[in-house]
């Protein structure tokens, strides 16, 4: 197998940053480099027993939308809002004001 069947004769490669920051904009998220660790880095700044229950979904003017696995993780999050804002801000950088938690329906 040749590598020109890969190709794609009518359009040039795009970086891979350029293809993520686009990605990163549907998702409506302000700025890519210092969210992008955000989001990938999630279960690092969080720990486990929060990532495994709640998940970033979007980062809107400051606003992250998380979803969570149960109604009592909603509540949860409430009692947990500011601590896990200041850890937010102190492993993430200054991009996260508040959150805005959304339960997950069922499938």
């Amino acid at each position: 197998m040749s590598d020109h069947q890969f190709e794609n004769p009518g359009r040039a490669p795009r970086h891979l940053g350029d293809v993520l920051n686009k990605v990163l904009q549907r998702m409506k998220v302000s700025d890519s480099s210092s969210s992008m660790g955000l989001f990938s880095q999630w279960r690092d700044i969080v720990g486990d027993a929060i990532a495994d229950h709640v998940t970033p979904k979007r980062l809107e003017k400051r606003v992250l939308v998380v979803e969570v696995d149960d109604p009592a993780w909603a509540t949860q999050l409430k009692f947990l809002e500011a601590q896990l804002l200041s850890t937010l801000k102190s492993k993430a950088g200054d991009e996260v004001d508040s959150l805005d938690v959304k339960v997950r329906r069922s499938r």
